[in-house]
C-alpha cells in the first residue's frame, strides 16, 4: 500500500518535471504532455488515498504544474507541427493512453460522488471532535474500496456485501498529518487511536466484541475482519462500527443505545492496515453472516461522504462543508 501512496504522487511529478526540464520541442506534443499531467493529477486527487502523503499534496502538483506551464510560455512556445520522429510519435501513443486511462478513471470517480438511488439512512457524527479524512466512501470501486463487495455472487464477498457503502474514517492534524512519520508500526502513535466512538442512532445492541487484540501497523488479525466491534440496530437498520481498541467498549449485546452515547474506542483491531473507524449501514443480514444484508448509503447531516473528504468537527456539532 506505501508504494501505492508514493507512486500517486511521484507518476504526475515525473510528468511535470519532464514539462519543466525537457518538454517536447513540437506544440503537439507539448500540449499532449499537460493534458496528460493534468488528468493523471486529477486522477490522483480523486482516486489516492491521501494519508500520506496529506491530502493538500495534489494541489501542490497541480500549482507545480502551472508553474512549469508558465516557465515553458515564457521561454517561448514549441515549434508548431507535429512530432518529427518516429519516437515522438511513439511518445504521443503513450501520453494518449495516460490520458485516455486517467480521464476514464477520473470520471468514474466524479460519478461515484454522487448518492445512489434507493434508501438512505441519516446518521450523526460517530466520533468525538477532530479533523478526519475519509479514506474509503462513495458509490463505486474506484473511490471506496468496500463497494467492490456490494455483488453477492462473488464467494469472497457473499458475507460482507452488507459492507458496499461502509465509509473509513481517519483523524489527521491541522496539517494533514494522520501520525508522525510515515507508517509507525505502534498503533498508539495514530492521531485516531484512543478517540471516543458515539452512537450515530438510537437502538438496540444487537453484537459487542471487545476482546480481539490491537495489531502491530500494517499486520491484520486473519479471520477476524471487524475486530472489535459494536452492531445496532436502529429501526430496521443494522449499522457496524468495527476495529475498536482491545478493552475500549461501553455496551454489552442486549442493551440499548441513545444518539451520542460513547459505546467505544477507535483500535487496530481487525483486518485494518492501520487504526480508522469502519463504518456501514445495512438492512439486517443473517445470524450466521451478520454482514451479508443489503448495503444502505449513509448521510451524515446530509452530506454523503466520499473519498478525500474532509471534515472539521472542531467547531461544530454537525460536519462541516469539506475544506477540499
Amino acid at each position: 500500500m506505501m508504494l501505492v501512496y508514493v507512486l500517486q504522487t511521484l507518476l504526475p511529478l515525473a510528468l511535470i518535471l519532464w514539462m519543466a526540464l525537457l518538454p517536447p520541442r513540437n506544440q503537439a506534443g507539448f500540449w499532449l504532455l499537460t493534458l496528460a499531467a493534468a488528468l493523471l493529477i486529477l486522477m490522483a486527487a480523486l482516486q489516492g488515498v491521501w494519508v500520506f502523503p496529506p491530502w493538500w499534496v495534489p494541489y501542490l502538483l497541480a500549482l507545480s504544474l502551472v508553474a512549469a506551464l508558465t516557465l515553458h510560455l515564457i521561454r517561448g512556445p514549441a515549434r508548431p507541427g507535429l512530432p518529427g520522429s518516429r519516437s515522438g510519435y511513439l511518445t504521443a501513443a503513450v501520453l494518449v493512453v495516460v490520458a485516455g486511462f486517467s480521464g476514464a478513471q477520473s470520471w468514474a470517480a466524479i460519478s461515484a460522488r454522487h448518492l445512489p438511488d434507493g434508501q438512505v439512512i441519516d446518521l450523526d457524527w460517530p466520533l468525538a471532535p477532530g479533523i478526519y479524512l475519509v479514506a474509503n466512501g462513495g458509490a463505486s470501486p474506484s473511490i471506496n474500496a468496500h463497494a467492490a463487495l456490494i455483488d453477492p455472487s462473488h464467494p469472497l464477498h457473499a458475507g460482507f456485501s452488507g459492507s458496499g457503502y461502509g465509509v473509513d474514517l481517519v483523524a489527521v492534524n491541522r496539517l494533514g498529518f494522520r501520525t508522525a512519520g510515515i507508517q509507525p508500526s505502534d498503533p498508539s502513535a495514530y492521531a485516531i487511536f484512543g478517540t471516543p466512538v458515539l452512537a450515530p442512532c438510537a437502538g438496540g445492541v444487537m453484537v459487542a466484541i471487545g476482546d480481539r487484540p490491537d495489531m502491530p501497523v500494517p499486520m491484520v488479525d486473519e479471520g477476524y475482519p471487524a475486530g472489535n466491534h459494536v452492531l445496532l440496530r436502529c429501526d430496521d437498520i443494522d449499522i457496524l462500527l468495527a476495529h475498536f481498541r482491545l478493552g475500549s467498549l461501553r455496551v454489552q449485546t442486549g442493551e440499548s443505545v441513545s444518539v451520542g452515547q460513547q459505546i467505544g474506542e477507535v483500535g487496530n483491531s481487525g483486518e485494518t492496515g492501520e487504526p480508522h473507524l469502519h463504518i456501514h449501514a445495512q438492512r439486517p443480514g443473517t445470524p450466521e453472516r451478520p454482514f451479508s444484508g443489503i448495503p444502505v448509503p449513509i448521510r451524515f447531516q446530509g452530506r454523503f461522504l466520499v473519498r478525500n473528504d474532509i471534515v472539521d468537527m472542531t467547531v461544530s456539532a454537525h460536519p462541516s462543508s469539506p475544506e477540499r
